[in-house]
């Protein structure tokens, strides 16, 4: 099962399908605007970013992959995700990915509200059921076309509710608590990115549950550009559950956190999950979002729509490739365990005993100083 909120990214996906829903002319004109800029498929190894050959071979994999999907509305959601991943966004540290830790006076309020929720948890609401209960948004959309299909998404997510009650995460909000961590954090993800950044949000708590997943994606390519996640707790006899992300050399990451640890990630660069399985009752995190101040992320969607190959609809040679599966913008591989190829091959990793507020370790398992004050000065 994989969860997310409706986001800018998705809306512009289905403005593009509709318009090419219209006829063909709009997509002549979106070719014309690729050859226009010299763009050129297969795209060439330098225009890879970074251009490392373990990124490299990761996407172009995933290129031959979509390339053999029958779904016209997949494909071209698959390509979006990757041209904007691959080729269009730029890197903004080695690896794209580090672990740190958070101030511990936040981390104990987070835990605080946590432990409250939980005590409570039957009056808890589960993850975008609030969606469906809003006389509002109902009133707004009662007399749209949309609401049809509204409807039938709020009675097929209740089904699964109803089959897989346990599947889907409770939500422990704060909205006090969630901007005191955006504020509060925002100079560990500018210290590690190195750039100034906006917060764009703070997402949680959100619960995970016994048997959940998340299937391995990428964020919002507009806003979720330098992103975090904060463990906060999870139940002290559940099994470990990793967090799976790919780093910018190709390698693939199983990430154990512990409460207080913080995984910063270039959330809309480098695919990350869950796609293991949880054996546990009850398993919590903060995310937080940000994005850089000079960042135009609707042009480098636009960007993205123009960099797509004029051929991504064709039906080509099925390759022996591993099937590849689209939801929006979440992926998986079902002839693989967990769903994710590369999988078969992971580095675990966890945060160091020696590892301390104000320093970051990645893939090459050096611990850095981040340069930050201390805690108390956050």
């Amino acid at each position: 099962m994989s969860f997310f909120s409706p986001t800018a990214a998705v809306a512009i996906i289905f403005i593009f399908l509709s318009l090419f829903a219209s006829g063909e002319q709009y997509e002549d004109e979106r070719v014309a605007e690729y050859h226009k800029r010299k763009h050129q498929w297969p795209p060439a190894p330098n225009e890879y970013v970074p251009n490392t050959p373990g990124w490299r071979s990761n996407h172009q994999r995933r290129f031959n992959q979509t390339a053999l999907l029958e779904d016209t509305e997949e494909a071209y959601n698959a390509y979006l995700c990757l041209v904007h991943s691959a080729l269009m966004s730029p890197n903004f540290t080695e690896f794209g990915w580090g672990l740190t830790k958070a101030p511990k006076s936040l981390v104990d309020a987070l835990h605080e509200n946590l432990m409250n929720g939980l005590r409570h948890a039957e009056d808890l609401l589960v993850e975008d059921a609030e969606l469906f209960h809003d006389e509002e948004y109902d009133e707004e959309y009662e007399d749209s076309e949309d609401f049809e299909a509204l409807y039938d998404r709020h009675v097929h997510v209740q089904k699964l509710k109803d089959e897989n009650p346990l599947e889907f995460p409770l939500m422990i909000p704060n909205e006090q608590l969630n901007q005191r961590a955006l504020e509060e954090l925002l100079p560990i993800h500018e210290a590690w990115s190195g750039v100034k950044l906006k917060g764009n949000n703070a997402y949680g708590l959100r619960v995970y549950r016994n048997h959940s997943n998340l299937q391995m994606h990428i964020d919002e390519t507009t806003t979720h550009i330098i992103s975090s996640i904060l463990h906060v707790g999870h139940d002290p006899d559940g099994e470990p559950w990793p967090l799976v992300i790919e780093d910018f050399e190709g390698n693939t990451h199983e990430v154990y956190l512990e409460t207080g640890d913080m995984l910063l990630y270039e959330s809309s660069k480098c695919f990350h999950g869950r796609p293991k399985r949880y054996n546990g009752k009850w398993y919590s995190s903060l995310f937080t979002h940000y994005y850089p101040v000079d960042w135009d992320g609707d042009e480098l969607s636009w960007d993205a729509h123009y960099r797509i190959p004029p051929s991504w609809d064709d039906e080509p040679d099925d390759e022996g490739l591993d099937k590849l599966i689209i939801t929006k913008t979440s992926f998986k591989e079902p002839g693989c365990e967990h769903e994710w190829c590369s999988m078969k091959n992971t580095t675990k990793s966890k945060s160091p005993e020696d590892l301390v507020f104000g320093q970051v370790v990645s893939t090459d398992g050096k611990i850095k100083s981040l340069g930050l004050d201390s805690e108390d000065e956050l």
